[in-house]
C-alpha cells in the first residue's frame, strides 16, 4: 500500500481509518518486537505513537510501551469505583464517551488515551491492584496486549512502577511510592543508577545501553546486578 500523503498529528482518527481502509483485525495482536520486524516502514511516528499501514500502532510513554489496533481506539468507557446504594440514583459506575467522539479527535490523542490505559492496566496486573484505586477500561473487545514485554520475562521489572499519580489513585500512595523509589535510587552508585533507570524505566536492552554509554554489555550487566542487590530490600 502506497500513501501519497503524510499522516500528521492533526489528522483525525476517522480520517486515518478511512485512509487505511482496514479489514478485520488479525486474530493475534503482534508484540512490539514482531511488529517492528515484520511490518513495513511506519507511516507516522508522532509523540510516542508509531503507526503502521496494517493498522497497528506502537504507543510508548515513560512507563512502558504497548501495541494497539487503531479501530479499537474509536471507543472508550470509564469504569469508576462501585457505588453505594444511596448513590446509584444520581451517579453512574461507567461512562462511555459519545459515539464518534474519538474519531473526531486527532489520532494521536485517541492512541494515547488507549495506550496509557493499556500500559497502566498491565502494570496493575503485574504488581497487584490497590484498594481505593479507580479502574478505567477501554472498549477493546477483550483484546489482550499480545505482549508482556521483557517485564514478564524479567521478574524484577514487575516491582518497579515509575508512573506517579495514576488516575483515581490515593495521593498518599503515590507519594510513598515516589519516596521509596528515590530512597532506593540514592542507595546506588551513579553508574548503577544510570543503567538501572535506562533498563527498568526506559525499557532499553542491556546491549542498547552498552552502545549508548560506550561500554561492554557485560559491564552493563555487572552494574545492573549491583543495583538490583541494593534495590531488593525495598520490595
Amino acid at each position: 500500500m502506497v500513501f501519497t500523503q503524510n499522516i500528521t498529528a492533526a489528522a483525525t482518527l476517522g480520517e486515518v481509518l478511512a485512509l487505511l481502509n482496514l479489514g478485520e483485525k488479525p486474530a493475534k495482536t503482534p508484540s512490539v518486537k514482531v511488529l517492528m520486524e515484520t511490518a513495513s516502514e511506519p507511516i507516522a511516528d508522532i509523540e510516542g505513537c508509531t503507526l503502521y499501514s496494517n493498522g497497528f500502532a506502537v504507543y510508548r510513554n515513560r512507563t512502558g510501551r504497548t501495541v494497539v489496533w487503531l479501530p479499537y481506539c474509536a471507543g472508550f468507557t470509564f469504569f469508576f469505583n462501585k457505588l453505594r446504594d444511596s448513590e446509584k440514583d444520581t451517579l453512574k459506575e461507567a461512562y462511555a464517551l459519545p459515539e464518534d467522539c474519538l474519531e473526531k479527535q486527532p489520532w494521536v490523542i485517541a492512541v494515547t488515551l488507549i495506550g496509557d490505559h493499556r500500559i497502566e492496566s498491565n502494570s496493575m496486573n503485574r504488581t497487584g491492584s490497590r484498594t481505593g484505586t479507580t479502574d478505567f477500561s477501554s472498549q477493546d473487545n477483550g483484546e489482550k496486549d499480545g505482549e508482556m514485554e521483557e517485564a514478564v520475562a524479567d521478574p524484577y521489572r514487575r516491582a518497579f512502577n515509575w508512573y506517579d499519580g495514576r488516575m483515581g489513585e490515593n495521593p498518599l500512595e503515590a507519594i510513598e511510592r515516589r519516596e521509596t523509589r528515590e530512597e532506593m535510587l540514592a542507595e546506588m552508585t551513579e553508574k548503577q543508577r544510570e543503567v538501572f533507570v535506562l533498563y527498568y524505566r526506559d525499557g532499553l536492552s542491556q546491549r542498547q545501553i552498552a552502545g549508548m554509554l560506550g561500554i561492554d554489555h557485560r559491564a552493563v550487566g555487572f552494574r545492573l546486578e549491583g543495583a538490583l542487590k541494593k534495590a531488593k530490600k525495598f520490595f
